[in-house]
């Protein structure tokens, strides 16, 4: 580890002063890393939220960040690929005796199971309703199985051979319809026949310092469906109130007012999008909506080399599996507390995040546990004053979340990040203002690094790690800029994506807008995107991404920055000329 890192943490440990804190210390100095990133704080350890948050932020700011260990991490994923397929295995083998066609019911026991899959199967055709009259592929910026490393870009997923699965080749007619077919007819003949594939392909992302997160890479006509089918359950779950586009913020809440009141349960599951079964799938869904899944899915997995036929129903990396799950986890719920005279609307769901009635969560938890799910003990909680979903951590309705650094930094940008992660931690609660004291020196040090230059790019919350966030009066205030223009940037603590994979996103602020009479300036770091011009593609292919709308200057690959500038940013100042956060006009 670099020294700079080090002396953020070997001071970040001095001014937080506990036990746990000297332990950080002295496996941080002894370069121990591997033991440094087992430790885990538990919460019924602790009586009071302050004490809890410290031993926190030194604990797990380093969990999560990839660091030299001993530990094969692949392995370990892929270890856990198949542990998960022998548990969908026991399950499946169980719950097949609840189809149709091998109906089996030999106890009381199982009577009731039977019964209460039939209200469940209910609950699920209310919020899928009918099926689509027709799919629309769409695309997202991760690989396919054909697509991969650079050329991953809407353009060159249009411009390769199209892969698909032998199951997916009745839906061929909804892809023949589209600009990508015709492209592929008209300039590359002899790509525009798909070419069929057994299966997907597993690969692995960083999760933490101790293993990595399996996902798979899917042939590329199933997936740009897969993602279409996805918008559509997003939109259907609206019926019962759960929206995937806003709820993690209301999930939040939910936490914060739990951990207060008691009232709630937060409840999260241990490899939620692994476990959910072939069968389960097919007990839960209707004929059609079944079958329609289960033609878009892979079958088989390759991993290591090895074709592995899947006993889950979806792997992470499809384009369904998140709002799949979502459906599954949140009907379960609401027909348990239904069933028990409860109000089903009570129930929130964000993936594999439930928040749940706290007198229904035994009853919830035991369904969960009949039909494979296993929740994960270190992130669920059903008593005392600690609360946590969607990444926020509540102690009596204190935030007491710690912040995680993901990879050592090395450039501007990455100790501007760790900077304003330590301060809006310690900022987190205006009734705490101590905590500014434990984390004010470490945040100098992470400011160390930094250029001064770069340094006096100070401004608000609001504009992200573009800048570093600082009190008002240290603002680095700029003359507006003489024309207008578009500048993008990325926002780095941008969460899951779709697919409960972290990434960043870059946005596009557009200050072309009309400068107001409250309308300032600051200096900025802002990071300039590689963007490819259209003539690295056929003009049919431009064509069809221009029916996509897609910005008529060029694509940008995710992740792919070219540098960074000083450049300036708007930010809204009140009547009463107190600069407020703004967020511009983001697309």
């Amino acid at each position: 580890m670099e020294n700079q890192v080090l002396r953020v943490i070997q001071r970040l440990a001095q001014d937080v002063g506990t036990p746990r804190a000297v332990s950080v210390y002295m496996l941080a100095t002894a370069g121990e890393w591997a033991q440094l990133q087992q430790l885990r704080v538990e919460p019924r350890y602790y009586t009071c939220s302050e004490s809890f948050w410290m031993d926190c932020l030194v604990t797990d700011i380093l969990r999560k960040c990839d660091l030299p260990s001993t530990v094969d991490r692949e392995a370990v994923a892929v270890e856990t690929f198949y542990s998960c397929e022998k548990e969908c295995f026991h399950t499946n083998s169980y719950l097949r005796r609840y189809l149709p066609n091998h109906l089996l019911l030999e106890t009381r026991a199982q009577s009731s199971v039977y019964d209460f899959i039939g209200r469940w199967r209910k609950n699920v055709d209310f919020v899928l309703g009918n099926l689509p009259d027709t799919l629309t592929p769409r695309f997202s910026g991760g690989a396919t199985y054909a697509d991969t490393g650079f050329l991953k870009t809407t353009p060159d997923k249009m411009s390769s051979t199209p892969t698909i699965y032998s199951a997916t080749e009745c839906l061929l007619p909804f892809w023949h319809q589209t600009s990508w077919s015709k492209s592929l007819t008209a300039s590359r003949p002899w790509q525009s026949r798909p070419r069929t594939v057994r299966g997907n392909i597993f690969f692995t992302v960083p999760k933490d310092g101790t293993k990595f997160r399996g996902c798979a890479k899917e042939a590329s006509i199933p997936v740009s469906l897969q993602l279409d089918v996805g918008r559509l359950m997003k939109r259907r779950l609206l019926r019962i109130g759960i929206d995937l586009k806003r709820d993690q913020m209301i999930h939040r809440y939910a936490a914060m007012r739990a951990s207060v009141s008691g009232d709630e349960a937060t409840i999260d599951m241990s490899n939620a999008s692994d476990t959910v079964c072939r069968v389960l799938v097919q007990l839960g869904l209707r004929s059609d909506w079944y079958e329609l899944l289960n033609s878009l899915r892979a079958t088989h997995t390759r991993v290591n080399g090895k074709w592995v036929r899947l006993e889950k129903f979806s792997s992470m990396g499809n384009g369904f599996t998140f709002e799949l799950e979502t459906v599954i986890f949140a009907t379960l719920a609401r027909t348990v507390i239904a069933d028990a005279g409860g109000d089903p609307d009570s129930v929130k769901c964000y993936g594999d995040d439930l928040i749940v009635p706290s007198m229904h969560y035994k009853s919830v938890m035991s369904a969960l546990q009949l039909f494979g799910f296993q929740p994960n003990p270190k992130k669920t909680f059903s008593e005392g004053p600690f609360r946590e979903s969607c990444g926020g951590d509540y102690w009596s309705g204190v935030p007491v979340r710690a912040h995680y650094l993901e990879s050592l930094p090395d450039e501007p940008q990455q100790w501007i990040s760790l900077a304003n992660g330590l301060r809006r931690v310690a900022r987190a609660d205006p009734r705490h203002p101590h905590r500014w004291d434990v984390v004010k020196s470490a945040w100098l040090r992470a400011l160390d690094p930094i250029p001064s230059h770069i340094r006096r790019c100070r401004g608000p919350e609001a504009l992200g790690d573009t800048v570093i966030h600082d009190d008002p009066q240290n603002w680095a205030w700029a003359d507006p800029p003489r024309t207008r223009h578009q500048v993008s940037f990325i926002e780095r603590d941008a969460g899951p994506s779709q697919d409960g994979i972290p990434r960043k996103r870059i946005y596009t602020l557009d200050d072309g807008s009309q400068d107001g009479w409250d309308q300032k300036w600051v200096f900025a770091y802002i990071p300039v995107p590689n963007v490819l011009p259209w003539n690295h593609w056929l003009p049919s292919v431009q064509l069809a991404c221009c029916t996509l709308g897609l910005p008529s200057e060029g694509v940008t690959p995710r992740d792919d920055v070219s540098g960074y500038r000083i450049g300036r940013l708007p930010v809204a100042c009140s009547s009463s000329w107190l600069p407020t956060q703004y967020w511009g006009s983001l697309q």
